[in-house]
């Protein structure tokens, strides 16, 4: 049983025109794995009209997933829709041990929600709940060569990858932004690295796919990571598994749905990843 802890804003501040940074810190940090950029957490917001952030104790989700390994968190003890909390999940941009930081990236929405607003409108010492991380881990560290094919969403969570590979290792990265938006790097390492930057059309059939195909793969050697939007996930799940890749080698996770809140898509996304 792990108990959730609250964190306090460090500094908010906005690094694109798609993103907001948050900085946090707070005791319970220091449980973080090593190299553990881009594993998932859950972040936890007061309800509007909330005067306090109410966090009871998380624990495992006891049912026992058959393909997905990570964790997920529920309350031990029912609450009432005024102190519930509202959840969202989130990738671990970079944690620095040595001062206790927490950089955890936000994307910015045309029509925002709660974390987006919570994140734009943070100030120091504003107080946000983190539970987790998860196990599961975007990419086989172990391989020769790097596909890693997200949107929006993902490419935090994608540049951390990126920052903890070998030097040496091959990477290709395909990213679909929305309309409008121009390519945007946050990465430490910047050599031995293709992108590919696409305009998001939630078509995954007419682009995105024949240019993943236009590629050249040396699969039995090469980690390929699809983090995008479902329909895009699906699409792709289905084209590697058509190649017979090795499942240690291919990470397949729906981070949203077109159109679709984080509470609406919850159960429809853990059937895409159990499936």
């Amino acid at each position: 049983m792990a108990q959730a802890h609250i964190l306090q804003v460090v500094q908010s501040f906005q690094l694109s025109e798609l993103y907001q940074r948050v900085i946090l810190t707070g005791a319970g940090l220091e449980r973080l794995p090593e190299n553990s950029a881009a594993l998932h957490i859950k972040l936890f917001f007061k309800r509007p009209g909330q005067q306090q952030l109410n966090l009871h104790l998380l624990a495992k989700n006891r049912h026992q997933r058959q393909t997905d390994q990570q964790q997920q968190y529920t309350l031990t003890e029912p609450l009432s829709d005024e102190l519930k909390p509202s959840s969202r999940t989130y990738s671990i941009r970079h944690y620095d041990r040595a001062n206790n930081l927490l950089t955890v990236d936000f994307v910015l929405h045309a029509d925002p929600g709660i974390a987006c607003t919570w994140a734009k409108t943070a100030l120091k010492g504003d107080q946000v709940g983190l539970a987790g991380p998860g196990p599961m881990r975007m990419c086989n560290l172990e391989a020769r060569a790097f596909l890693l094919i997200g949107d929006a969403s993902s490419l935090p969570a994608i540049m951390a990858v990126i920052d903890q590979l070998p030097l040496q290792a091959k990477v290709q990265v395909v990213i679909e932004l929305p309309k409008g938006h121009l390519p945007f790097i946050d990465c430490k390492r910047v050599s031995n690295i293709n992108w590919h930057w696409l305009e998001q059309t939630f078509t995954p059939q007419t682009v995105l796919l024949p240019l993943i195909k236009s590629l050249t793969l040396s699969l039995p050697e090469t980690s390929v990571a699809i983090a995008s939007e479902h329909k895009t996930v699906l699409c792709l799940r289905q084209y590697f598994r058509s190649l017979c890749i090795d499942k240690n080698y291919l990470y397949c996770v729906p981070y949203w749905r077109h159109r679709q809140d984080e509470e609406t898509y919850h159960d429809a996304r853990h059937r895409v990843m159990d499936s």
